[in-house]
């Protein structure tokens, strides 16, 4: 996989710049009309995880024993994880194609604080290895509402 590719069209120093005017001829004809978004580069979640985001975060993890990154090879099992990972690539997807900050954004404001909780020894992983599903974690615990909490 070509990994230039995965981050949208290439532009030029002849591009437009924040707050300068685009040429005329460089106006969509379309211009008011609703753009089709981007194609996604991945097709699904686990494209996004195994062909992208494990090869952007090369980390030691160990097979046994307490590591400072914790990473579950099972990682689909954990629900918490799959929501977050999911998110980031929907984030990865709508963010490449900004050619100004957009992937600067997506590792400061997304994939830093997301992975940083996925690594944790404390987060979703917890108790696993990378070659064991074996969670140490349970839902919260939770107590039931009083009656008439949710109502109007």
């Amino acid at each position: 996989m070509d990994l230039h590719a995965l981050f949208g069209p290439d532009y030029s120093a002849d591009d437009v710049f924040p707050g300068e005017e685009p040429e005329p001829d460089s106006v969509h004809e379309s211009q008011g009309t609703a753009q089709p978004p981007p194609e996604m580069v991945f097709n699904n979640l686990e494209e996004f995880v195994t062909q992208f985001l494990v090869h952007q975060f090369q980390r030691p993890v160990a097979s046994y024993g307490r590591a400072e990154f914790t990473w579950c090879a099972g990682w689909w099992r954990h629900e918490e994880a799959v929501n977050r990972l999911n998110a980031l690539w929907r984030a990865w997807e709508a963010l490449r194609v900004d050619p100004t900050t957009g992937l600067a954004n997506w590792w400061n404001s997304y994939a830093d604080p997301t992975m940083a909780v996925l690594f944790s020894s404390t987060g979703p992983f917890q108790g696993c290895t990378p070659s064991e599903h074996k969670p140490a974690n349970k839902p919260l615990p939770i107590v039931s509402a009083p009656e008439g909490l949710n109502s109007a």
